[in-house]
């Protein structure tokens, strides 16, 4: 389990290890430092130069202290600050270091262009704790250090960057991240992905259980997760067993998305399949998925769905489901007799989005999967990162949902408002079909009695695991959304080999 902190979390965490441990701040900050001294040593020859910029809190102290540890080391440093005088930490590092020999020089701020830096560039910086929006003088420096274009290596984040809230796009664009114990939340956002590159964790020696009961802001969903999640077949089992899955999806001109949704609500594990279809679309699925039912409720004027309904474990509704005055007639029922969690997507969400009050009529547990055009449509607009995850968790905490929020590291908030990060998955997702796809999925694991919560986790985790898959016999660029259910036994598999002894 890998649980994301808050600024206020890592600080109780690193007092919290004083405490335990009977050791002094700059004890830790010693073993933080050696850390990344023997990550140095591991993966640089002697003959390598070093520019060190170092801010003035605890962060600058870090660098301060490293530079001694490298000039002790015969390594060619130059160590920049910024004002001599900061956090207790970084005077006393500060003082050691002039008491050692090591050369300092102060940054001139008028004239940034008179600073030598060689080698490999080390951003000390700001720390996770940065509170505020960069500008002034110190914008002027991360944008000139920036345009170097020399390899940065930046010590826990990068100067910046917070641990847990988005300020700005102004931070040192890094080569290399060493962060320290867990990634950082922000590792995370949207605003970043492009920019946090190859985040290396180094361990500190921080109390493991003291971490362990923090709260955290997230958590990150891996394999070893979802792997004690998966439910093995029993030999006995038959198709009964496995759950049977009604699907409403798919209307003329979009019955494509109801097939690749389908398709891997079988691929995932289901035993039965219906679809509330009308009579052309019926033709369609005989031919493109034999394995499926047809229910042909939707083309009827007068009739009682609520026995229908009940036989079902979980209904899917949404890809190309079009949004005429028949369907969201028939969406609206479903609400009113279903008695246990449903999916939904797409038009599902669009239904939603243009006629609020029926968040109200949502089964409890149900779980929704937009992408953010959809999201932004029924939860309002946001402007960043922290915005969008406010509105995340307040909504699933206000009906009670699961909400799947797609995109690069989709992020997941169960019905208490609890946040979680997927770890799988690439580029090539951005695909049509790839959300249908998905659907089908989670949709699928529901029918097989896996809680609505182990449902969207694992369903996520799956989705993203099969499209990595995939890429390794292709590419980015050619993956297709059925690429995508081809490759979910592959993820089955992959999960079964860490559950299953040699």
């Amino acid at each position: 389990m890998t649980k994301l902190l808050s600024c206020s979390e890592i600080k109780e965490l690193d007092s919290k290890t004083i405490e335990n441990k009977e050791i002094t701040s700059l004890d830790l900050m010693s073993d933080a430092v050696l850390a990344i001294e023997k990550w140095i040593i591991n993966n640089y020859k002697k003959n390598q130069k070093f520019s060190i910029i170092c801010g003035n809190g605890n962060n600058g102290a870090d660098g301060i202290l490293l530079s001694c540890k490298l000039m002790l080391r015969n390594y060619k440093i130059k160590t920049y600050y910024i004002k001599e005088v900061g956090s207790t930490e970084f005077n006393h590092q500060f003082n050691y270091a002039k008491s050692i020999g090591l050369n300092l020089e102060k940054i001139d701020f008028d004239n940034l262009k008179s600073i030598e830096f060689s080698g490999v560039i080390i951003d000390c910086i700001f720390g996770v704790g940065l509170n505020r929006e960069i500008k002034g003088k110190y914008l002027k420096l991360i944008n000139f250090v920036n345009s170097l274009k020399k390899k940065i290596i930046s010590i826990d984040t990068p100067s910046g960057i917070s641990a847990d809230t988005y300020f700005s796009s102004s931070h040192i664009i890094s080569n290399k991240v060493l962060t320290f114990h867990v990634p950082k939340l922000t590792f995370f956002f949207s605003e970043y992905l492009d920019k946090i590159k190859n985040v290396e964790i180094l361990d500190i020696g921080l109390d493991n259980s003291e971490y362990k009961r923090m709260e955290g802001v997230g958590e990150l969903i891996d394999i070893n997760i979802i792997a004690k999640k998966y439910k093995s077949r029993k030999k006995t089992i038959h198709k009964g067993d496995c759950g049977h899955a009604l699907l409403f999806a798919g209307s003329e001109g979009k019955y494509g998305a109801s097939i690749l949704c389908g398709k891997s609500l079988f691929r995932s594990g289901a035993g039965l399949l219906t679809f509330l279809c009308d009579e052309k679309m019926k033709e369609f699925i005989y031919k493109s998925l034999p394995e499926a039912m047809t229910y042909d409720i939707i083309t009827k004027d007068n009739f009682s769905i609520s026995s229908k309904i009940k036989k079902y474990r979980v209904i899917g509704i949404g890809p190309g489901l079009g949004m005429s005055k028949r369907v969201i007639e028939n969406f609206k029922m479903i609400l009113n007799e279903a008695n246990y969690p449903v999916v939904v997507d797409a038009d599902g969400l669009n239904i939603l989005s243009k006629d609020k009050n029926l968040f109200k009529k949502l089964p409890k547990e149900s779980i929704l999967t937009p992408h953010v055009g959809e999201f932004k449509r029924f939860a309002g607009n946001f402007e960043n990162s922290n915005e969008k995850i406010i509105l995340q968790r307040r909504i699933s905490i206000k009906y009670g949902l699961n909400i799947v929020l797609k995109g690069p590291y989709t992020t997941m908030t169960d019905s208490k408002g609890n946040l979680y990060i997927n770890t799988s998955g690439n580029s090539g997702l951005a695909t049509a079909g790839s959300g249908d796809v998905l659907t089908g999925i989670i949709t699928g694991l529901l029918a097989q009695n896996y809680t609505p919560f182990n449902a969207m986790i694992s369903g996520v985790f799956l989705h993203g695991l099969s499209a990595d898959i995939a890429v390794k016999k292709s590419h980015v660029n050619s993956l297709i959304a059925s690429d995508i259910t081809e490759n979910l036994s592959s993820a089955f598999k992959a999960l079964e080999k860490l559950i299953t002894p040699n």
